[in-house]
């Protein structure tokens, strides 16, 4: 699987994958070949699927079939870079299906991303996605992980217990960032309590148990999303080649951002561009071009930064940068650094990332985080 996956990545990063089509066929059928799935038995693997005959011409890209007649997972496939745009549509048209003929899970992918859904849980449809990844930018490994645990055929029987204590932490990670804003309140009102505390009560007057330490986390993690300040303070401490991280007890290098080593094999650990989180190498470049976009930056400049266009290009390689009209082309780590490092200096914002490098060969550092930054007060 590591291999296969691998090699599907390398086809993304070339943007082979031209269409729908080729998405369902060369990708997602090769995945389910993989995963144990007998691609070429209608009965098990069952494509344009008709939910329910008789009465309308309803139909899913893929169902798959443990047993005849009761299906196990419906799947829904968009072209490359195009899910997004329709998210929330296809969402609606995956839940109209289920009404009529409900499968255990529900993945809607265009072959980068991917999406399942627990088909039977309750309340909106958005609601039931227990688990997501990016096949370019997500840990190789638990990319496989999450695809042997809910699509491999020899194990997605016993998958529905997992499945929904996915989204039972989904949901109670929801309810506390919706009740943090009257958790906010309530400390201020008699009795007074600590923001912990009322978070604790708030989440349990909502149907859901948490611990004041899983509460503190909460809050902690929120307003690390939502930093209170615009701009990223650089580290007050001397400059050193390397330092210990905060976490897991690595050293941390720095690295020179105008020539950090190879961020090949590199995931985003922790992010900011102009005090704004960034979790991944695609957020980053996405966050500098529309940074930039509202700074005044006309078109002309960004085009010569990056590959970017003022419309859909029809080529799956580009996906659309949120709250912008730009679609971008995607690029490798390396490349996504430069990049956003370059807009930054000439909006004059703050960026910073601390990046883990993978344990596979390759990589300049297996193992190793590294952080690096640029501020224009520095």
């Amino acid at each position: 699987m590591k291999e296969l996956l691998a090699d599907i990545k390398a086809r993304l990063l070339n943007g082979e994958y031209k269409n729908e089509e080729n998405v369902r066929l060369s990708l997602v059928a090769r995945v389910l070949q993989g995963l144990g799935w007998n691609i070429w038995n209608p009965i098990e693997v069952n494509t344009e699927f008709v939910v329910v005959p008789n009465e309308d011409s309803k139909k899913v890209d893929v169902a798959l079939f443990l047993r005849p007649f009761v299906p196990t997972v419906f799947v829904e496939i968009k072209a490359v870079g195009q899910m997004q745009g329709k998210l929330s549509a296809t969402e609606l048209q995956m839940r109209n299906y289920n009404r009529d003929n409900q499968a255990m899970f529900t993945v809607i992918t265009d072959g980068r991303n991917w999406r399942f859904y627990l088909s039977s849980a309750g309340g909106e449809f958005s609601r039931r996605c227990f688990k997501t990844f990016d096949l370019l930018d997500d840990d190789p490994e638990e990319v496989e992980a999450s695809l042997t645990a809910f699509l491999k055929k020899s194990e997605i029987e016993n998958a529905r217990q997992k499945a929904e204590d996915y989204l039972k932490l989904n949901q109670i990670q929801r309810t506390a960032e919706d009740s943090l804003s009257e958790a906010r309140r309530r400390i201020s009102e008699p009795p007074y309590p600590s923001l912990p505390d009322a978070l604790v009560s708030l989440v349990a007057e909502k149907g859901f148990l948490i611990t004041q330490d899983k509460a503190v986390s909460f809050i902690k993690e929120a307003a690390e999303r939502k930093p209170t300040t615009p701009v990223f303070q650089p580290p007050v401490q001397p400059p050193s080649s390397e330092r210990r991280s905060e976490n897991a007890g690595r050293k941390r290098r720095e690295l020179n951002p105008d020539n950090p080593d190879s961020l090949s094999h590199t995931k985003i650990i922790q992010g900011k561009f102009d005090g704004e989180p960034v979790s991944k190498w695609t957020e980053l470049v996405d966050c500098a071009m529309r940074k930039a976009l509202e700074n005044g930056v006309p078109f002309s400049s960004l085009s010569g930064v990056a590959n970017v266009s003022e419309r859909n290009p029809g080529d799956p390689s580009f996906h659309k940068i949120q709250g912008t009209p730009l679609w971008i082309q995607g690029m490798d780590a390396n490349l996504a650094w430069k990049r956003s490092l370059k807009l930054a200096r000439q909006i004059h914002k703050d960026i910073q990332v601390v990046v883990l490098w993978r344990d596979k060969e390759g990589a300049s550092h297996p193992g190793e985080e590294a952080e690096i930054l640029w501020s224009p007060s520095r």
